[in-house]
């Protein structure tokens, strides 16, 4: 698929960015938006992430507003970002389970998007700021009165060990290096600090395991003819391994699974149909033994 814009800015990578080896093995999906993006599998440390990714300007393009008011999530959302009072309760609930792990201290959230979080966390007294990549969603944060860095986390040059809690939210699988990134994370957490992320682990799950081996035995891709936001394509396993190298222990990894019916993309009504009945049988498995889920939440901790 192409939007009629020109093709995107990118760079090719010949080494896992998360353990830094260059034994790489291709995985049958593609994404197909102004450019080919293969998927591959680091065979140490088993991290899946675009072989071809897109960099600089291209990248930024493609969190335009429209992005947060449809596609953001994965476009599961039911609501457009800008809506307060659809996101009320679930940064409710977020706050309540970081007030869990400790009082309410010094938050930053990376990838704040228009502000909601940080608005309602100051609300409970936490001292919260930002950092987010889309200019849109900058001033909006702004106009909030809130305290947010146009760009990305590196950039931002921030106090070390300044942060008690450090939130992700559908982030890191965005970012061009997220080894990086999550060592910033532990270079700006106070000692026994806490992050918080949450996001997609998409290939993780009983549906697509069957589907990139189906088409892996037929010789065949899979091809996603959208945009390339995820550039990495997470695993529970790949995610631990990131979080120790980075000396970030964890604390806790819950999976969960996506209810049935609920189909992103362009599918046909097979394809629809299958993943229908795949997803009916992983769901209570993924609830009973907190595996094969396509969504996690990790909890982990600055040695």
């Amino acid at each position: 698929m192409n939007d009629g814009g020109p093709p995107l800015a990118t760079r090719s990578l010949d080494r896992c960015l998360a353990c830094g080896s260059d034994r790489l093995r291709g995985l049958p999906l593609r994404y197909e938006y102004r450019g080919s993006f293969p998927l591959v599998e680091c065979r140490v440390c088993g991290m899946r992430f675009l072989r071809v990714q897109p960099v600089g300007e291209g990248l930024a393009s493609l969190y335009d507003t429209g992005y947060f008011e449809s596609d953001f999530r994965c476009g599961r959302s039911e609501s457009g970002y800008f809506s307060e009072e659809a996101f009320r309760e679930e940064n409710r609930a977020l706050l309540a389970a970081f007030e869990k792990l400790r009082a309410p201290g010094r938050l930053l959230e990376v990838g704040c998007a228009g502000g909601w979080l940080l608005k309602h966390a100051g609300e409970r007294g936490w001292e919260a700021q930002g950092v987010e990549l889309s200019a849109g969603a900058v001033e909006h944060a702004r106009a909030l009165g809130l305290r947010v860095f146009h760009g990305d986390l590196l950039g931002a040059k921030l106090h070390p060990s300044f942060f008690d809690l450090v939130y992700l939210g559908d982030v890191l699988e965005h970012v061009p290096d997220c080894a990086a990134v999550l060592a910033e994370i532990s270079r700006v957490l106070k000692p026994a600090g806490y992050v918080y992320l949450r996001g997609p682990i998409t290939t993780n799950s009983l549906a697509r395991r069957i589907a990139l081996a189906a088409s892996a035995i037929a010789k065949r891709e899979i091809v996603l003819r959208e945009p390339p936001y995820h550039l990495w394509e997470f695993m529970p396993r790949s995610l631990r391994r990131l979080f120790g190298r980075s000396g970030l222990a964890v604390v806790s990894l819950a999976q969960s699974k996506i209810p049935p019916g609920q189909v992103h993309g362009r599918k046909t009504g097979f394809e629809r149909g299958a993943m229908r009945v795949l997803d009916t049988l992983n769901l209570p498995i993924t609830r009973a033994f907190n595996v094969l889920g396509d969504r996690m939440v990790l909890v982990g901790q600055k040695r």
